[in-house]
């Protein structure tokens, strides 16, 4: 008959470790700074294409003063 593989374990204690999770929470915490970081760049430098201060490339009207 074959060892019952539930008590192959009995009686060792398997500690737990913590490898890695150290570094999942800097990535994860990388991660929320990169998304609020590309939020601020967003809210502060983004124009709406019917934003009044929007202007096409070309479109702009220079008032230069002629040299005397």
């Amino acid at each position: 008959m074959a060892a019952d593989p539930s008590k192959s374990y009995e009686g060792k204690h398997i500690p737990f470790k913590q490898e890695g999770w150290g570094f999942a929470l800097f990535v994860c915490v990388l991660a929320v700074a990169t998304a609020g970081g590309a939020y601020y760049v967003h809210r502060t430098t983004y124009k709406h294409p019917t934003d009044v201060r929007f202007h096409a490339v070309g479109t702009t009207q220079h008032t230069e003063t002629p040299a005397h």
